[in-house]
């Protein structure tokens, strides 16, 4: 993450060849088009704004500044790119940002970091993304410094195109190379056009969430499925991967405290609450009435990472260690009905059958055994 560097995503275009409106708030998977470009984009940077020129209304259910254009009239991407340098300016100490599309839902997960050391090994000072030999010109690193001669460039010379600016000042070009999803290759900069790109946009997202490297630790109660989850991310996380968890809890839990602003919107009748700050963000959704989303749903809201560790969730289809314990509720082995736990952990000489067993606080072999099974070692 680049917390010098300001992300600023371009929404709010006409989107004639989808019928009008904007193309980001088009629905994506459990959420929107825009849900899915800020999940990759926003974990890269440190401020993140929205460019909009239209109404901030529209996008302020995902509680981000949403910027209205400093240039008056429709004058495009790059006016949008003009008022995320002013912004960042006016109101950050980050002396670069970085611009994308807000209709590409599979940008790069290394875009920012990428863009910056171009930067830092050239004497260019605007980075821009390439893919396939194509340049991608408004997923591009600028610095505050530019603002100037940019607004010059489009006011008073009236020039629209962010491509014409680009070339007259110092660049660089990143290539970045293609993804594979289902054995076919796709540019990470595909972006939402017309109805089939949404399709296909659909078809991605769910190949990318069911190929996502999931592991469970499942278990009775008072088993010790928390005290191994928090030994796990600890040991995994020393080892350098990006871990993140779900825990299925019990239906009247809360992460909020009566009386915060945040639990007085949801009483007010809010169904979601976003806490944003420099350190941290929450989002949390009251159902009112809805069904319990699924282990799906809830993993394709997830940011991307290397490795899902899910707590709970007995019955759901992903691979699992059973965590024992004498003091359990319940010591009745789960792996007898389920064929989906490879693996016993327990604080006593279980018997696993044809399951390998560890010792419940011997985190290393489990992690050991979790790499090699979610493949993230050979």
């Amino acid at each position: 993450m680049k917390r010098d560097v300001a992300g600023i995503i371009l929404v709010g275009g006409r989107s004639r060849r989808m019928g009008g409106g904007d193309k980001t708030l088009l629905p994506l998977g459990s959420g929107r088009v825009l849900d899915q470009v800020i999940s990759r984009f926003g974990p890269q940077i440190g401020p993140l704004a929205l460019s909009a020129n239209g109404d901030p209304a529209r996008f302020s259910r995902f509680g981000l500044p949403v910027l209205a254009d400093t240039v008056t009239g429709f004058a495009g991407p790059l006016a949008g790119i003009l008022t995320g340098l002013e912004w960042t300016a006016a109101n950050t100490a980050c002396k670069a940002i970085v611009t994308a599309a807000g209709d590409t839902p599979f940008l790069p997960l290394d875009l920012v970091e990428r863009l910056a050391v171009a930067t830092d090994q050239s004497p260019a000072s605007i980075a821009v993304a390439c893919s396939g030999g194509k340049r991608h010109p408004t997923f591009a690193l600028w610095p505050t410094d530019c603002r100037v001669a940019l607004r010059h460039f489009l006011v008073d010379e009236d020039i629209r195109r962010v491509s014409a600016f680009i070339d007259r000042h110092g660049f660089v070009e990143v290539e970045f190379p293609l993804i594979q999803s289902a054995g076919h290759p796709v540019d990470p900069f595909f972006n939402i056009n017309q109805p089939d790109d949404l399709v296909a946009a659909e078809g991605l997202l769910q190949h990318e969430i069911m190929s996502r490297r999931v592991f469970g630790i499942t278990g009775w109660k008072n088993s010790g499925k928390t005290t191994l989850t928090e030994k796990l991310v600890t040991e995994l996380v020393r080892r350098g991967w990006k871990v993140s968890t779900v825990k299925h809890a019990h239906h009247d839990f809360d992460i909020d405290k009566p009386g915060a602003d945040s639990y007085r919107h949801r009483q007010a009748g809010a169904t979601e609450v976003a806490i944003v700050s420099g350190t941290r963000w929450a989002l949390m959704h009251e159902l009112r009435g809805e069904d319990e989303p699924t282990l799906e749903v809830i993993l394709s809201r997830l940011a991307p990472c290397d490795l899902v560790l899910v707590e709970g969730y007995k019955r759901e289809a992903h691979r699992k260690i059973e965590a024992r314990r004498l003091d359990a509720k319940d010591r009745t082995p789960l792996s007898a009905s389920d064929p989906n736990i490879v693996a016993v952990a327990a604080d006593f000489a279980a018997e696993g059958g044809p399951l390998p067993v560890f010792d419940l606080d011997d985190a290393k072999s489990i992690a050991d055994f979790i790499e090699r099974t979610t493949g993230l070692v050979a």
